[in-house]
């Protein structure tokens, strides 16, 4: 065996046991993908496969620099034959064998992932379309929902201003037959009259005012005022009617309200007004207070919150849960009163909470962004 020969075969065992080394180790150093992959077995033959190819290569490369110190050269002429013959024969036959097992499993693998990912392409593609197609339709049925709304805000809104004609000419003869000679009993169903067409045209003007928030025909108009003194001038517009009413108004305003803020005073006023009402309206006995605090933070945008504490009045959590969750709606038990207010609450990107309790009684919040005048 010439000197040369052993050369070469020796570097071409070195070079084949360096590739297969470097690849185990990269199977070895992502054996956590392979196993989550599922190709464990797969990858697995294939490496028994090069381990084998890998250990003869290594033993041939042993004999090649170690035998020549123990054995002659007839002897090495022989055992290499025998190793190159039969040995290598059987070890490649076996290697090929493993390796070709894993490939073809290894295929076998891929054609079924190939198939579950069309398959998948293929389910989220129909997925598509139906939510596609359930898009289309609940954008049609939001639209054909809204101008439903649209119609029925201006069926209403045309109904009331109809009304509104009738209701005044009622009350103008009423006004007109009061100053007339009548009797005590016909002046006092006169003044039933009155008050009813007056509760009426209130009525009217709540669902005009509605409509309107519903249709998007009221503008928000900012303009600067002192929260406090809104609040004051509540309770100056509707004193006395509480005080007839047996209740009794206060009106709490922090430092931080006495401030000027830039904000819609006219939307605003309207909401504590409908809010104030109907807190006299509905309560027994006791005081009605409305306070009013700003948030102490620095940013430019402050939130004002106006807080109106019934302290006789008490709704069950039932009724407040339903009166929440039909907000905006011309139902529910805080009728149209609280309907405007929800509305007029989130025409001004504010808030409405209503809480209630036998203890404390009713308290409805308004949070209302507001700014600093500059």
């Amino acid at each position: 065996m010439s000197e040369n020969f052993m050369l070469s075969t020796a570097a071409q065992d070195v070079f084949v046991i360096l590739v297969l080394a470097l690849t185990l180790f990269v199977m070895a150093r992502n054996l956590r993908a392979i196993s989550f992959a599922g190709l464990t077995r797969e990858l697995g033959l294939i490496a028994a496969g090069m381990l084998l190819w890998g250990s003869f290569h290594l033993f041939h490369l042993l004999f090649l620099l170690l035998g020549p110190l123990w054995a002659s050269e007839a002897m090495m002429l022989e055992w290499g034959n025998l190793l190159q013959t039969y040995v290598r024969w059987g070890v490649e036959t076996v290697a090929t064998i493993l390796f070709l097992a894993g490939v073809v499993r290894l295929t076998q693998r891929f054609g079924r992932l190939l198939a579950a990912l069309d398959q998948s392409a293929s389910a989220l593609a129909q997925e598509h379309r139906a939510r596609t197609t359930l898009e289309a339709e609940l954008k049609a049925a939001g639209a054909t929902q809204r101008q439903a709304g649209r119609q029925e805000s201006e069926f209403l809104l045309g109904l009331s201003h109809e009304l509104r004609t009738p209701l005044n000419g009622i009350i103008g003869l009423g006004s007109l037959l009061g100053n007339t000679n009548l009797d005590p009993n016909q002046r006092r169903l006169l003044g039933t009259l009155e008050q009813s067409a007056q509760t009426m045209l209130a009525r009217v003007g709540a669902v005009i005012e509605l409509s309107q928030l519903r249709t998007g025909d009221v503008e928000v108009r900012a303009g600067s005022f002192s929260p406090a003194e809104l609040v004051r001038s509540i309770i100056a517009l509707f004193g006395p009617s509480a005080q007839e009413s047996g209740l009794t108004l206060i009106g709490q305003a922090s430092e931080a309200a006495e401030t000027i803020m830039v904000g819609d005073s006219r939307l605003t006023r309207q909401m504590l007004s409908i809010l104030t009402s109907l807190a006299i309206k509905y309560s027994p006995a006791g005081t009605v207070t409305i306070a009013v605090d700003l948030d102490p933070a620095p940013d430019d945008i402050v939130a004002v919150t106006f807080t109106l504490v019934a302290s006789e009045l008490d709704f069950p959590g039932e009724v407040i849960e339903r009166v929440s969750a039909d907000q905006g709606s011309m139902r529910g038990d805080g009728g149209i009163g609280l309907a405007t207010c929800w509305q007029l609450a989130g025409l001004l990107e504010g808030s409405l909470a209503i809480s209630s309790d036998s203890a404390s009684g009713t308290t409805i919040r308004v949070n209302l962004p507001m700014r600093h005048e500059v």
